[in-house]
């Protein structure tokens, strides 16, 4: 499933490929992958780019070395620098957010600060068996910015409270338990169990699966019955009206394969 990325003409610190309704993004800023923000404000070009395309089942964020993300890059720690590498980096977690395509991260070796980060906003992620995430700001006198906010909507306050304010590592199976990934693969199968949830994932209709995101993401934090509305609009004024969900009732009723359009 993971490729050699296109070298031409590509950005700086990232690669991308682009085949069968997949894009991937690739980690490239070796040996660590560490963030600037140059390379985050690469990443954002790279998901603007993909907003309004309903053909697209799947974002895929990889890694060409063997770690995703060892942290933030030390030149981005003066008072300029980590201005411009916030405000990038709250653009591009909006963007995943926002961005109907599910968003999968494949997560070997250390998935540190802002790499961890970028696990918690991505809809899937697989690490592997020695992976280690971490949050290490507050030992060096910050906290994690984005990881305050979406990590207590993800796994208990108190242990949530705990990572952030103690900046231990989480072994990939404390990740696991809480949640926060998929699966857990052996380290030399990352590439085959990602290969097999991508081809799931490319039986479906892209439109249908960026409204199932939608959805998810548009009721999060709603009192119950405004979700269940926003449930609702969703549903019989987006969905329904979908090329691809009428051809998969009508193949349903016929006993056959769907033909997904894209439309």
């Amino acid at each position: 499933m993971v490729e050699t990325p296109d070298t031409a003409d590509t950005p700086q610190f990232i690669a991308c490929k682009e085949k069968d309704g997949m894009f991937q993004i690739f980690l490239n800023r070796p040996p660590m992958n560490s963030f600037n923000a140059e390379m985050v404000e690469e990443i954002n070009r790279a998901l603007g780019g993909l907003l309004y395309r309903n053909d697209l089942k799947v974002v895929v964020f990889v890694t060409t070395g063997k770690h995703f993300c060892g942290g933030v890059a030390p030149e981005d720690f003066t008072e300029d620098r980590s201005y411009q590498l916030i405000e990038a980096m709250g653009r591009m977690f909006e963007q995943m957010q926002t961005m109907n395509i599910p968003v999968l991260s494949l997560v070997p070796g250390m998935a540190m600060g802002p790499g961890f980060e970028l696990v918690l906003f991505s809809d899937l992620a697989i690490a592997t068996e020695s992976t280690k995430f971490g949050l290490p700001d507050i030992q060096m006198g910050l906290f994690p910015a984005f990881a305050c906010n979406i990590l207590p909507k993800l796994i208990p306050h108190k242990r949530a409270a705990e990572v952030i304010m103690t900046g231990e590592t989480m072994t990939a199976q404390d990740a696991l338990k809480y949640g926060l990934v998929n699966m857990v693969v052996p380290d030399s199968k990352l590439a085959e169990q990602a290969g097999i949830l991508v081809r799931k994932l490319m039986q479906y209709s892209g439109p249908v699966l960026q409204l199932a995101k939608k959805a998810m993401v548009q009721v999060q934090g709603k009192p119950l019955e405004e979700g269940i509305r926003t449930i609702e609009e969703i549903f019989l004024n987006e969905l329904l009206s979908l090329d691809d969900s009428k051809e998969g009732i009508r193949a349903f009723v016929e006993k056959r394969k769907p033909v997904w359009t894209n439309q």
